[in-house]
C-alpha cells in the first residue's frame, strides 16, 4: 500500500506502508488485522490533535495473543507507540535520518521543510537522497526524487487544500534567497496553466490593478525567474501571482491577484530596462548558477529501509496484509508476531524500551504558548452569530481591511488582555487602525446586512470608522449578556495554550476549567475554517486536556 498524506485532511488519520503478520495455523488472519487497525486508529500520541505528525520507520508488536480482546490490543499498541513517540526526534535533528521515529509539528512545517530541502538539492544523486520519512510526510511514492517531491508539495498548496495567502507565504519562506529555477522547472506546465486559469476566472471586472511594492528577496526571485523563463512566460506570471498573494492575501477574495501580478511584472521589466546594471547582475548570476540534477539512487533508498528479519517458526504461517488507511502518523513497517501470552513485547522492542528507561524521556511538550486570555477566540462564534459573514460579503472593503480582526483586537483591549499575551499573535494586521474612506461609510447606512443582527441604525449626521467599530464591539458584549449572562472579561480571561501556524489556530483549555455557561450557548464549538479571520484565514479548533496549561509534558 502506498503511504500518502496528501489526500487526507484528518489529523488523526493513519497510514501504513507495509504490514506483516505472523500467526499460528488456525488463527483468523482477518480478525488480527481488524484488531490491529482498530488499535492503531484509537491510539493517541502527544500533540497529534494539535497537528503534530509522527513517522515511524518500524513498529514491532509481539506478545499479543491472537485471540486477545479489544482492550488488550488497545493497551499494548498504545504502550508500544507511546514509547516510540517518547524517543522521536524532530526532523531538524541531525540524527533524524537514522532515527526510528521522527515528527513534524504540523503539516505546514512538513511541506515547508521538505520544499526547502528539495529546492536546494543541486548536488549529485547521492547527496540529494531523500530521507526515509520525507515521502510519507508529503504523500509521494517511496521511489521518488526531489523533482517529484516539489511537484507533490506545490499541488498540496493549491486551494482549497490550503488558503492561497498562507500557501504563497509558505512557498516564499521555503524559497528564501535560493534560485527559483529548480522550483519552477519541477512544476508541470499543465498544472501552472490550470492554476492561472482558475485565478483568471475569479478575477474581478475592475480595471484598477496597481503594481505591488515587493521586498528585496521576492523582487530578486521574480527577476531571476524572468531572466530564465521570460517576463511573459506563464511560469513567471504564476510566481508573481504567488508573490502578490503572499503580500496581500485579500487580493484572492477581491479577484485582483492575477491583474496585480501582471502589473508588477510590467513595472519590474520597465525598471530593469531603465537600469542595465540589474540586468547584467541577473545574467551573471545565471551564468554561475549550478546545474540541477534530479536523479536519485534507488538502491540507496532501498538500503535505508529496515526489512523484516527472517525468523524460523515451523508452526507459523507468514502472510502479508494491507490494512486500510487509518496523516497524523505514518508507519513504514508494522510487524506482528504471535507469541505466548506471558511475553508482553518482543526482545527487539524490549532492548529499545530498556534503553528508553536509561535515557531521559524526550516527550514533546504540549504545543503552544501559555496564555491567560484563551477565551478570546470564543468571541469568533459570537461574531458569526451577529452576522459578520454577511457583513463582509456585502462590503468587500470591510473584508480587505480585516474588519473582524479589528473587532477582536478592540474587544481584547476592553477585556484587559496583556499586550505581550501570545493570543494576540493571531490578531496581527498590517493596518494598525481600522480606517475606511468616507464615501464607503455613506453607502453603509443604507445596507442593513453590514450591521450586527438586531441593530437599528441611528440617525447620525456623520458615520465614521470609530463609530462603526464600536457598534460591533457593543453588540458582541450585549449578545454575551443577553444570551449567556456573561461579561466580556468572564469569557476572555481564561488560562490555556495557543498554538498558531499559517493555516491553523489551536486553543487548549484544562479540562477542569470547562464552563457549563460557555458550553450551553455553544461558544466552544469548533469554528472550523474562517476565511475572514486573520490575514490568510485560519482553521480554529478548541481542545480540552486533563492537565493545566503550565505543565510542560503531555
Amino acid at each position: 500500500m502506498t503511504s500518502t498524506f496528501a489526500p487526507q485532511i484528518g489529523r488523526l488519520d493513519r497510514h501504513v506502508r507495509r504490514s506483516v503478520l505472523r500467526v499460528g495455523e488456525g488463527i483468523s488472519r482477518h480478525r488480527v488485522a481488524y484488531s490491529l487497525e482498530e488499535a492503531l486508529r484509537l491510539a493517541t500520541l502527544p500533540g497529534e490533535e494539535e497537528g503534530r505528525i509522527y513517522c515511524f520507520r518500524r513498529v514491532s508488536l509481539s506478545g499479543i495473543p491472537a485471540e486477545a480482546n479489544r482492550r488488550v490490543w488497545m493497551e499494548q499498541v498504545q504502550q508500544v507507540l507511546g514509547a516510540l513517540a517518547a524517543q522521536a526526534v524532530h526532523t531538524s535533528d541531525p540524527n533524524a535520518a537514522t532515527a526510528n521515529a521522527v515528527y513534524f509539528n504540523s503539516v505546514e512545517e512538513a511541506l515547508e521543510t521538505q520544499l526547502r530541502k528539495a529546492i536546494r538539492s543541486t548536488g549529485g544523486a547521492r547527496w540529494s537522497q531523500t530521507e526515509w520519512f520525507a515521502n510519507s510526510a508529503i504523500g509521494v511514492g517511496q521511489e521518488s526524487n526531489y523533482a517529484t517531491q516539489i511537484a507533490a508539495i506545490v499541488e498540496r498548496l493549491r486551494p482549497p487544500l490550503m488558503a492561497p495567502g498562507a500557501a504563497a507565504s509558505l512557498l516564499f519562506a521555503a524559497l528564501g534567497t535560493a534560485d527559483p529555477a529548480p522550483l519552477l522547472s519541477a512544476i508541470p506546465t499543465a498544472s501552472i496553466r490550470e492554476w492561472l486559469r482558475e485565478l483568471d476566472e475569479q478575477s474581478s471586472q475592475s480595471t484598477s490593478a496597481p503594481a505591488v511594492d515587493l521586498p528585496g528577496e521576492i523582487k530578486t526571485a521574480l527577476q531571476r525567474a524572468a531572466s530564465h523563463f521570460g517576463w511573459k512566460d506563464s511560469v513567471t506570471t504564476w510566481l508573481a501571482a504567488q508573490a502578490v498573494l503572499s503580500l496581500s492575501p485579500s487580493t484572492w477574495n477581491s479577484g485582483t491577484a492575477l491583474k496585480r501580478a501582471r502589473a508588477t511584472l510590467r513595472a519590474l521589466e520597465d525598471e530593469q530596462d531603465r537600469d542595465p546594471r540589474d540586468r547584467s547582475a541577473i545574467k551573471a548570476h545565471e551564468a554561475t548558477a549550478l546545474r540541477l540534477f534530479f536523479d536519485d539512487d534507488s538502491e540507496t533508498a532501498t538500503s535505508d529501509m529496515l526489512l523484516l528479519e527472517e525468523k524460523a517458526a515451523t508452526s507459523s504461517v507468514p502472510s502479508e496484509v494491507k490494512p486500510s488507511s487509518v496523516h497524523a502518523k505514518s508507519f513504514e513497517e508494522i510487524t506482528f508476531d504471535q507469541a505466548p501470552a506471558t511475553q508482553e513485547i518482543s526482545s527487539e522492542f524490549a532492548q529499545s524500551s530498556a534503553g528508553f528507561q536509561e535515557i531521559p524521556a524526550a516527550i514533546p511538550p504540549l504545543l503552544g504558548e501559555v496564555t491567560q486570555s484563551a477565551g478570546l477566540c470564543f468571541l469568533l462564534n459570537v461574531l458569526r452569530s451577529l452576522g459578520i459573514v454577511s457583513a463582509l460579503e456585502a462590503c468587500s472593503a470591510l473584508a480587505e481591511a480585516g474588519f473582524a480582526t479589528h473587532i477582536l483586537r478592540q474587544l481584547a483591549t476592553e477585556a484587559g488582555v496583556a499586550g505581550d499575551d501570545p493570543i494576540l499573535l493571531c490578531l496581527h494586521m498590517k493596518q494598525q487602525e481600522f480606517v475606511l474612506p468616507d464615501e464607503i461609510f455613506a453607502d453603509l447606512v443604507v445596507r442593513p446586512s453590514v450591521w450586527p443582527r438586531g441593530f437599528t441604525v441611528s440617525r447620525r449626521a456623520s458615520l465614521d470608522s470609530h463609530y462603526f467599530l464600536r457598534v460591533w464591539t457593543v453588540a458582541a458584549k450585549r449578545w454575551l449578556w443577553r444570551i449567556g449572562r456573561l461579561t466580556l472579561r468572564e469569557v476572555v480571561n481564561r488560562s490555556g495554550r495557543v498554538w498558531l501556524t499559517r493555516t491553523d489556530l489551536d486553543v487548549t483549555f484544562p479540562l477542569a476549567a470547562a464552563d457549563l455557561r460557555i458550553r450551553r450557548i455553544g461558544l466552544d464549538i469548533d469554528p472550523g475554517w474562517l476565511p475572514w479571520f486573520s490575514e490568510c484565514g485560519l482553521v480554529v479548533r478548541f481542545h480540552y486536556r486533563d492537565r493545566k496549561p503550565e505543565e510542560p509534558a503531555c
